[in-house]
């Protein structure tokens, strides 16, 4: 599939937001977060920041952004109108919970409200996850790793981003550089199981098949479909050479997950400058958007099969 920069940021602005945000209301019923008023609706505006940007990146996907409203409509159906629903559901106990810290600081009800919160997010990232999961013919997206890969990957960004918020308001990552080497090895190990899932599955048809005729051997077309690009090919029938492909998994594993997950270990223990976790977050940034990038470049569409790919 062709990858979309509008679907490339929704998919990562968002994880990083709603992902932050769980991590805030966890940390807040433990009594690990500072008890400064202004250090609740200060994060959840990052959050909600980062969230908002990928849902508004998202609009720039459609032929016709201001119809975006119609999307929320079928909620009882598709898993784009339950991700549209969701998002929305999660902004006012979100912001709730921040003013709640503001005025009557980290008592029950406000971790009440917090967590509430915090689980419609993860709802959010489970949606989204699903609307690639839930696609048939696509069979690098419909399987059993997508959804939990989603999961691990909003929960690793989240909790760099808490790492960084962390850092700059106290000048020690703490308990969150642990948390950040954690989540990375459980995201990194469920990467690692998505690529070696794709790579040894088989198709999920062939052009024999696909037509009917496998009974009578192999089957190839007599002439191409068509003899200039459609609309198939430029959009489901993208292709990535496999020793390119291999390259960015190896840039993505060392970007997004190890270093930074180094990084903040040996801040969260004191070794190095708390503030080395801007380094490990825009590292995680960028190789996150890379392993989106190839989430979305590697997948291909059944109906590239009577194109010959």
């Amino acid at each position: 599939m062709k990858p979309a920069a509008s679907v490339l940021l929704l998919t990562t602005l968002t994880g990083f937001g709603y992902g932050l945000l769980a991590w805030l209301a966890l940390f807040a019923l433990l009594g690990l977060l500072p008890g400064s008023r202004w250090f609740m609706p200060v994060g959840v505006v990052v959050a909600l920041g980062f969230a908002a940007s990928g849902l508004i990146a998202s609009m720039l996907h459609l032929g016709r952004p201001e119809r975006a409203w119609r999307a929320f409509s079928q909620w009882r159906s598709s898993w784009l109108s339950r991700e549209g629903v969701a998002s929305l559901v999660t902004f006012p106990p979100a912001l709730g919970f921040a003013a709640l810290w503001w005025v009557m600081g980290p008592g029950p009800v406000t971790v009440i409200v917090g967590l509430i919160a915090a689980a419609l997010g993860l709802v959010t990232v489970y949606c989204t996850a699903m609307i690639y999961a839930s696609l048939k013919p696509i069979r690098q997206w419909n399987n059993k790793h997508t959804a939990p890969n989603y999961m691990l990957l909003a929960l690793f960004s989240g909790a760099m981003l808490l790492a960084l918020l962390l850092a700059c308001w106290t000048g020690q990552a703490g308990l969150a550089g642990l948390l950040v080497l954690v989540a990375g090895l459980l995201a990194a190990a469920a990467k690692l199981a998505y690529w070696r899932f794709i790579d040894t599955q088989k198709p999920l048809a062939t052009l024999a098949s696909a037509t009917g005729l496998k009974e009578y051997g192999a089957v190839r077309p007599l002439d191409a479909p068509h003899f200039t690009e459609n609309y198939v090919l430029r959009e489901m029938g993208y292709q990535i050479a496999r020793k390119h492909a291999a390259k960015l998994r190896r840039i993505t594993l060392a970007t997004a997950f190890l270093l930074p997950a180094l990084l903040a270990l040996l801040a969260g223990l004191g070794l190095v400058p708390a503030l080395l976790i801007i380094l490990a977050t825009l590292l995680t940034a960028m190789g996150l958007f890379i392993e989106r990038w190839l989430f979305f470049a590697e997948a291909t569409h059944v109906a590239t099969l009577y194109y010959g790919r």
